[in-house]
């Protein structure tokens, strides 16, 4: 990479090779999600999320060529850490590892046989067969990458030696139906030229322009090699390796299915001899899964990233450590010694914006106080306390004092004569709260056009827990330091309005490639747009009901447990279910499987990820939410639907009279 190129534009784990790096970037946080060892290596383990958030990086980490790093006693604090957390997890003992992680990649490849292939349970024969000798040469790679050693030059070194008794017999049996070997030790290159012959047979005659009759062809309905794995010790030049193996399963997203399923099934059903995790997107469970919780029977401990970052000190931790390890070598060689993150924390508005802003702020509220006196000496009580803030925070006082009036005005009761009573002055200090200052600074914002979207802070909560998506907003704004550092007499200190800006584009960037990039993306817009519009229409109510505002939706239990459950005979509640569905896949949804208490009933709630809220001048915090019956749901989508040029007009007009009457 060049010492000027932005280092944000490499992904994550794919574009960056080399072991340094990798680890470099890799926050320690992260380890947290491994459950203790008694757990994570003896049953099955799915680690599942959207897009971007770090599943391969996490089975990358458990890998031998991630693992041999921390042999060695290092001066660095960071790969200090990670070795103190994998210990914790029984990854590493004494530096040593104590697993021998076979990463498999499970991709488009696997899916194809499906196309290429037999159907039904012969495609299944197949699929087992090709994953069996993947499996097992991914056994010898890591145990020779484990020893430092080449792959495949040195595979004759590689043994599996059956261990005593009845394991012994079934490594036997085993090595019989999968090798054709029946010797004492089974030669790590021995193995690996019979597994490589399989391999090519069936490529051989799925390439065939001949029908093949797959009904004969040799395969097998289950994985072998788990339990040849399981069955023998693996040595390497004669030493022991005295590593337990792991299978660490990557992009099961992409399988077929029927195909997926069975690899469940196949990894469920195992004795508790060997780990196995597997990494798969959202989008590839089953919706009534995916939107309700796990289904029966399915035995398995699941890690959802998004929920384990979840909570704003450790996010921030995870993202701004990932940002700041990325940008520090590009920084040092345009000779600047700061942290990334440091030059996202200048002023949060230029000096002459504030001052501006607290003199429209400072009028409006002597306007209002003149309109009811009877908050007179509210005004007062805080004209005192501006004294003493800096003009922006003077500016949110007096905003958030407009709030509390208008708050106040909506609990009096109509009186018979025109009678002014003074208010306490010391009721404005017990009606102020951080959530109404927190929407008064919303407010004033939107209204004077003042940089809303800034800081390191920010950009970590922009992220909703996904690290691709953060490293594309963090992208963005490197973008702008590195030009700024190649302009003479520029500073690298990016402004609020400049962070604000680019924000605010990518918000619409990813607002407007919902239809193309998410499958029924139109109808999972129109359910976006819905809940964004009646957000922003509740959180911008004069009063601040919500502060700091309204971010989500939420839909009464029972019915979203009904409508999601199973696929609907109605088109359009099956539509507004699907829509439903992709968004929370795809990370444009949060929702969590437990419900929600209000108001004595129970609710699933359902918040716009966050990138989203730029685009609608929306606050980043959570808690906001309206709750909506299914059917006014399905109401508001078909006119989002309908407004968005969408295909669904026929909604009730008679439900509410107006468009804009629809989105309270």
């Amino acid at each position: 990479m060049s010492p000027t190129s932005n280092p944000f534009r490499s992904r994550y784990t794919e574009m960056q090779r080399d072991r340094a790096g990798f680890l470099s970037t890799f926050s320690t946080t992260m380890l947290e999600a491994i459950p203790d060892a008694g757990v994570a290596w003896n049953r099955l383990i799915v680690l599942r999320s959207a897009p971007g958030a770090g599943k391969t990086s996490m089975l990358r980490m458990l890998t031998p060529e991630s693992l041999s790093a921390f042999r060695q006693n290092t001066h660095d604090d960071h790969l200090e850490e990670l070795r103190n957390e994998l210990e914790l997890r029984g990854v590493l003992a004494d530096r040593a590892p104590q697993l021998l992680g076979l990463m498999v990649s499970v991709g488009k490849d696997y899916r194809s046989l499906i196309d290429l292939g037999p159907e039904g349970p012969g495609a299944l024969k197949i699929f087992f067969k090709l994953l069996d000798a993947r499996i097992l040469t991914r056994a010898i790679e890591a145990a020779l990458t484990a020893t430092g050693r080449r792959f495949p030059a040195d595979a004759k070194l590689v043994e599996f030696r059956p261990k005593p008794g009845l394991d012994g017999e079934s490594a036997h049996a085993i090595a019989t139906r999968l090798f054709d070997l029946q010797s004492g030790y089974f030669s790590g290159q021995h193995v690996l030229e019979k597994l490589r012959q399989k391999e090519r047979n069936v490529l051989d005659l799925l390439s065939s322009l001949m029908p093949v009759e797959w009904d004969i062809v040799d395969g097998h309905s289950e994985l072998f090699s788990i339990e040849f794995l399981a069955c023998t010790d693996i040595f390497v030049n004669g030493v022991d390796l005295k590593a337990r193996p792991v299978l660490l399963f990557d992009d099961v997203h992409d399988l077929e299915s029927g195909q997926r399923k069975a690899l469940y099934d196949a990894l469920l059903v195992r004795e508790s001899r060997i780990g196995r995790w597997i990494a798969e997107r959202r989008s590839a469970v089953p919706l009534d899964e995916l939107l309700i919780g796990r289904t029966e029977g399915r035995d398995y401990g699941l890690i959802e990233i998004e929920k384990h970052l979840n909570g704003h000190s450790r996010q921030r931790q995870i993202m701004t450590s990932i940002a700041n390890s990325r940008a520090a070598n590009p920084l040092v060689s345009l000779g600047r010694s700061e942290l990334f993150s440091m030059l996202l924390s200048g002023e949060s508005v230029a000096p002459v914006a504030a001052a501006q802003a607290l003199e429209v702020a400072r009028r409006d509220a002597y306007a209002d106080v003149a309109a009811h006196p009877e908050h007179r000496r509210w005004l007062e009580k805080l004209v005192e306390q501006t004294e003493a803030q800096t003009d922006l925070d003077s500016a949110i006082t007096f905003r958030e004092l407009r709030i509390l009036i208008e708050r106040s005005l909506n609990r009096k009761s109509p009186t018979l004569f025109d009678f002014i009573e003074e208010i306490d002055p010391m009721q404005v200090e017990r009606l102020s709260s951080s959530g109404t200052r927190a929407a008064a600074k919303l407010f004033l914002a939107k209204e004077q056009k003042l940089p809303y979207y800034a800081g390191p802070d920010v950009l970590a909560e922009l992220s909703s827990r996904n690290i691709e998506q953060y490293l594309s907003l963090a992208g963005d704004q490197f973008d702008l330091i590195l030009s700024a550092l190649m302009i003479r007499g520029r500073s690298p200190y990016l402004t609020a309005a400049e962070q604000d800006s680019r924000i605010r584009r990518a918000s619409k960037h990813l607002w407007n490639s919902i239809p193309r990039r998410v499958p029924n993306g139109a109808d999972v817009q129109a359910l976006l747009y819905s809940i964004a519009i009646r957000s922003r229409v509740e959180t911008y109510q004069p009063n601040a009901p919500y502060a700091p505002g309204v971010t989500g939706t939420a839909l009464e239990w029972s019915e979203a447990q009904r409508l999601f459950r199973v696929r609907q005979d109605d088109d359009k509640l099956d539509r507004l279910r699907q829509a439903f569905g992709h968004a929370v896949a795809n990370n444009l949804l949060e929702t969590t499987a437990e419900p929600r208490s209000v108001k004595n009933s129970h609710y699933q709630v359902f918040y716009l990820n966050r990138m989203l809220l730029p685009h609608f001048d929306l606050p980043l915090q959570r808690g906001g939410f309206r709750e909506l019956s299914v059917t006014r749901t399905l109401d508001r989508w078909a006119r989002a639907a309908a407004q968005l040029g969408g295909i669904l007009p026929d909604f009730d007009d008679s439900a509410e009279s107006s468009t804009d009457e629809w989105l309270l």
